[in-house]
């Protein structure tokens, strides 16, 4: 089944990212037009960003995760308010899986399985 899914590890805690908000643009014309909001569950996970309304396409897609407010609700401040990853969907056949390693002062993704 194709899709677009996430998880955010919080490396500080060593723990999932529970409560991130987290949200699916799409690029189209040149412009990015948001396709959903969603909030990570209790094991970080969004399992599916793209509504089932919404079409998988080949263009340019992004997400952009709330780090700072999760970071401010646990009482830490953090150099990043915000984390966008753009990627590109080739194959609208497969799904695209886009963990999000995160400190308080770094980051770091791949594209996952």
């Amino acid at each position: 089944m194709s899709g677009i899914s996430t998880h955010i590890l919080d490396l500080t805690l060593g723990r999932p990212a529970a409560g991130v908000i987290v949200r699916l643009e799409q690029e189209q014309d040149g412009q990015w037009k948001e396709v959903a909001q969603s909030q990570t569950d209790g094991d970080g996970r969004v399992r599916s960003l793209l509504p089932s309304v919404h079409e998988l396409r080949p263009r340019r897609y992004r997400i952009g995760f709330a780090t700072g407010e999760y970071f401010r609700a646990q009482g830490i401040a953090s150099f990043y308010p915000y984390v966008e990853i753009a990627f590109t969907v080739d194959d609208p056949g497969q799904s695209y899986h886009v963990p999000l390693l995160v400190t308080p002062h770094s980051y770091s993704t791949y594209r996952g399985s």
